[in-house]
Parts: C-alpha cells; sequence; structure tokens
C-alpha cells in the first residue's frame, strides 16, 4: 500500500505519489493533511497534467473528502497559482450557481424550457449567474428569467 503524503513539500517534490495516494488515505486519521498536501502538489504541475490528475482524484475521493478539499482551500485562503486550478475552481463556482438558479425556480413550480435552461447551465458569468438566482426567487415564469 502507498504511504500517505502529509507534507506539502514532499508532495511537491513527488507529485505523483501525492495523487495516487491520496484516494487510500483521504478518510483516513489525517485527511486534512493528505488533502493539502495533494492539492499543493497538483498546483505545481503543468496545466494538462495537472488537469489528469484532478479529474482522476475527483473520480477517486469520497463525496466527504471532496468537501474536506474544498473547506481546507477556503480555510487557509489558499490562492491557486496554476492556470489550470483557477480556471476549475471558477467553472465549479458558475456550475454551482447555475445549478441554484434551477433549484430555485424548481422549487418554486416554476418550469424551465429547455433553451433556458441550456442557457442557465452554460453561463460562466458568475455576477450574472448570481442576478439570476435572485431573480429567480420572484418572477412567476422561466421567460422573465433571463430579461
Amino acid at each position: 500500500m502507498l504511504p500517505p503524503v502529509t507534507d506539502p513539500d514532499q508532495a511537491c517534490r513527488l507529485p505523483e505519489l501525492a495523487v495516487l495516494s491520496a484516494p487510500a488515505h483521504a478518510d483516513g486519521p489525517h485527511p486534512e493533511a493528505v488533502l493539502t498536501s495533494v492539492s499543493a502538489a497538483i498546483d505545481t504541475m503543468p496545466d494538462d497534467t495537472g488537469s489528469l490528475y484532478h479529474d482522476y482524484l475527483t473520480g477517486q475521493l469520497s463525496e466527504a473528502a471532496c468537501k474536506l478539499l474544498e473547506e481546507i482551500v477556503n480555510i487557509a485562503g489558499y490562492e491557486w497559482q496554476s492556470d489550470f486550478a483557477k480556471t476549475h475552481r471558477a467553472e465549479g463556482r458558475a456550475e454551482g450557481e447555475a445549478e441554484a438558479v434551477l433549484l430555485v425556480l424548481d422549487a418554486r413550480g416554476i418550469a424551465v424550457p429547455n433553451d433556458i435552461r441550456e442557457r442557465v447551465t452554460n453561463c460562466t458569468d458568475t455576477d450574472q449567474l448570481g442576478r439570476w438566482v435572485q431573480r429567480a426567487a420572484v418572477i412567476d415564469k422561466a421567460e422573465d428569467l433571463l430579461d
């Protein structure tokens, strides 16, 4: 079995070991150290490699570990350095905002035509999505969302 990588410096020196080790140890006795280390390792990689490793991790980590990783990054106020990480986090925020728009409309019983649903889910402007979330709370029909 691979040992846990709990030291960010070691993870940056041996990023592949950190990535391969994280899924096995992210739910173990030292999850914060493991996830902090693997995030540091991924951030040192070129964008194409970091992207592949990130995709691997998100498919392997438990839901709890994914949530903990997000909390660790937010609590530490960590600023991602690589273009890949910055882009991926922005895309994740946009996806969450788009989901919120659709959930509010659904909770209010407002039917959403496919063209509007597609426009919302394809939007990457988090400011616009935030305005749509607020509007979704007060409109009577989905067509009014995009006005």
